[in-house]
């Protein structure tokens, strides 16, 4: 299921107890536990799902909340012993993310509510996570995959990138293969590749650098005409993050309605003489929760496939094999192409910076 820790604190008391505390819910599933209520006012046992986020106006931000998902359990009074309660998430959800008190943030919480004619009152109050599974079974993306060249057209430099693959779990390591080259002999100050996460929300987008990337040489001053290298990026897994995922809730003109989506690209971040000329160019992947070993099955078998195929060949008559010389040498470029076609759903983002605060 990824990386999913308890990111949040709730009001607790002796009073609510679940029975898998610390679980990892998938939409769909039941949640379960008991309290022990004995007294006479009315009260029930509620699970929310509420996003917290910050609107931008004209001169500041605004904090916005909606509740998109609420289910209720009422209580008996005045029972003097412990009461079982289910409460059933729906089918489609998105994942928690972020502590309550960091912007933007996905929060699921079991209250037990008293109801007061003036005011409702939270007596005990846990926090849950839920983490809908990601399944993405597309096993050309597990191969590797090329972007560019892209041209930063002030400084003529194109960018070539080369990564072993667009789809990855929690845990996994990036390869990334990368060349530069610099015609006019632009002087390169730095060459700095992250790994970064976006929330985006109706438009507003908030953007979090997550890790740096371990090349095998520091980059340096350079005006070289062609710089090559490579990098490994280690995804995190000892902090919260939620797969990539889109959703959406409400209708378009519910003002309690909204659009979320979380992505996950990786920046390289080209500084020309001075570190205030950025130039950055933005690479979209995916990452998923288990998803990746299912297809990596399909593609060992595809390889097993591929060498018994080539043992029959070995087998065959040696004219079969002068045949085979005789055919296109397009073959290799055809399976590029096919790979590059896959690429039309990934937008590549390139652009020059200024330094802001997202």
């Amino acid at each position: 299921m990824g990386n999913i820790q308890q990111h949040c604190r709730g009001i607790t008391n002796d009073l609510l107890e679940l029975d898998r505390p610390g679980a990892i819910y998938l939409p769909n599933d039941t949640v379960s536990g008991s309290i022990l209520y004995n007294k006479t006012t009315k009260a029930s046992i509620v699970l929310t799902g509420i996003i917290y986020f910050k609107k931008r106006k004209r001169k500041s931000l605004e904090k916005c909340q909606i509740k998109f998902f609420s289910t209720e359990f009422n209580l008996i009074s005045s029972l003097n012993k412990k009461q079982n309660f289910q409460l059933h998430l729906d089918d489609h959800l998105p994942p928690s993310f972020n502590d309550i008190h960091t912007y933007p943030n996905i929060t699921y919480t079991i209250n037990l509510i008293i109801n007061k004619k003036s005011k409702n009152e939270i007596l005990s109050s846990i926090p849950i996570c839920v983490c809908p599974r990601v399944y993405i079974d597309r096993p050309l993306l597990l191969t590797p995959l090329f972007f560019g060249p892209i041209e930063n057209h002030i400084s003529g430099i194109k960018l070539e990138v080369k990564i072993n693959r667009a789809i990855f779990t929690f845990n996994d390591i990036i390869q990334i293969f990368y060349e530069m080259q610099n015609p006019n002999q632009s002087n390169i100050y730095n060459i700095q590749i992250t790994l970064g996460i976006y929330y985006i929300i109706e438009s507003n987008v908030w953007q979090k650098d997550l890790c740096n990337a371990a090349e095998n040489f520091n980059n340096m001053a350079s005006n070289n005409k062609l710089i090559r290298n490579k990098a490994l990026i280690n995804i995190p897994h000892k902090i919260y993050l939620p797969p990539t995922f889109k959703f959406k809730y409400g209708l378009d003109n519910d003002s309690s309605s909204f659009n979320l989506e979380i992505e996950y690209k990786i920046h390289f971040k080209v500084y020309f003489e001075h570190t205030e000329n950025l130039w950055q160019v933005d690479v979209p992947i995916m990452i998923c929760n288990d998803t990746i070993e299912q297809t990596e099955n399909i593609e060992e078998e595809k390889n097993n496939e591929i060498m018994n195929v080539e043992e029959e060949n070995d087998n065959k008559p040696e004219n079969i094999e002068e045949e085979n010389d005789n055919k296109p040498e397009n073959v290799e470029e055809e399976s590029n192409n096919m790979t590059e076609m896959n690429l039309q759903s990934f937008n590549v983002n390139t652009n020059i910076v200024e330094n802001k605060e997202m």
